[in-house]
């Protein structure tokens, strides 16, 4: 059996240079999803929910005659590739060492485009996401709502919908929490979407390991005082050490991957702070949804790639909650 993948231990504690951070620490649960078969009683990305039989299954209704891609042929590339790839690579370099009829099933799949089916029209199944039991992702249970330990999120197989700035960069979600207990007879097959847009919106079934972790604020979070006490020391410390100094913003303060819980990385736009619609309150970070499961010093070595398949946002999307009021809507930001 392999080992479960954890975080490295970081190359120093911050708050021994710089105490005053301990007062912005968070915790949050790393997911590290690895390819598997889960069943509707754990929690995974991409899995069988805990559905009940007698409660309708969300579809989405804003797609009419849309191109896609069938599900089967996602899956279908996925294993021509897998199984190229457990191949010994060719003598010369030349690539992976697919067969010829793999070749020509490729030069098929590539030659009809990325959207090669149509849909009817008809309402689209959500796709399933992920699932997490309060009982495996610590974090979790401080975000439930009372009554409830099991989260599932689902989301349209397509981008572009009409609920809010960031409906271009990733597919509509929808947040479900519920009573794991109260499921006594869960849907047997559940329902999927004759298409998906694209391939990375569909996720790889797989199993978590979670992993609880400590998490300081993205920079533009911190006093202006402090981060220029922090810059000077990371000058400070690559001139000791040179370029394996580590940095706070990337080595330091926010891991990534999967996870729930813990503090928002604002690396490609600077700091957009996420506020409630209902309310106006400042909404915390649920999940982290990320096409990497490697940055940096963070791990786990080896660097895992995509293990989920799924890629949304430029690099994550994130599901933001209202602390005030679970019952407001959720929101979505990419980075």
């Amino acid at each position: 059996m392999k080992p479960a993948p954890t975080t490295p231990y970081r190359p120093l504690d911050i708050t021994v240079p710089f105490p005053e951070l301990t007062a912005y620490a968070r915790t949050a649960t790393r997911l590290h999803p690895r390819p598997g078969a889960p069943t509707a009683a754990d929690s995974s990305v991409g899995g069988p929910l805990l559905w009940p039989q007698d409660e309708e299954w969300p579809v989405c209704r804003e797609h009419g005659r849309v191109r896609g891609v069938r599900p089967r042929r996602v899956r279908h590339h996925a294993e021509i590739l897998g199984a190229a790839q457990a191949r010994p690579r060719p003598a010369d370099g030349t690539g992976w060492a697919f067969t010829e009829a793999e070749r020509a099933e490729l030069r098929e799949m590539s030659d009809s485009g990325h959207q090669p089916d149509r849909h009817d029209g008809s309402p689209l199944p959500l796709l399933a996401l992920a699932q997490f039991h309060a009982r495996d992702v610590p974090d979790l249970g401080s975000f439930a709502p009372p009554g409830t330990d099991l989260l599932q999120v689902l989301w349209c197989p397509f981008a572009g919908h009409e609920d809010g700035p960031f409906s271009d960069f990733g597919p509509s979600t929808r947040l479900f929490w519920r009573r794991a207990a109260d499921v006594t007879a869960p849907v047997r097959a559940q329902p999927e979407p004759p298409l998906v847009e694209r391939a990375r919106y569909l996720p790889v079934p797989c199993v978590l390991y979670p992993e609880r972790i400590v998490e300081y604020p993205w920079a533009d979070r911190l006093p202006p005082d402090l981060v220029e006490r922090i810059d000077a020391w990371e000058d400070d410390l690559q001139e000791r050490a040179g370029a394996a100094a580590p940095t706070y913003q990337y080595d330091l303060s926010l891991a990534p991957g999967w996870k729930i819980g813990g503090w928002d990385s604002w690396h490609r736009t600077g700091l957009m702070p996420v506020h409630c619609d209902a309310c106006g309150a400042g909404m915390r970070l649920l999940l982290t949804v990320d096409s990497t499961e490697h940055q940096a010093s963070w791990g786990p070595f080896p660097p895992p790639g995509c293990p989920t398949g799924v890629g949304a946002g430029r690099d994550e999307y994130r599901a933001f909650v209202c602390p005030s009021d679970p019952a407001h809507p959720h929101r979505m930001s990419a980075q």
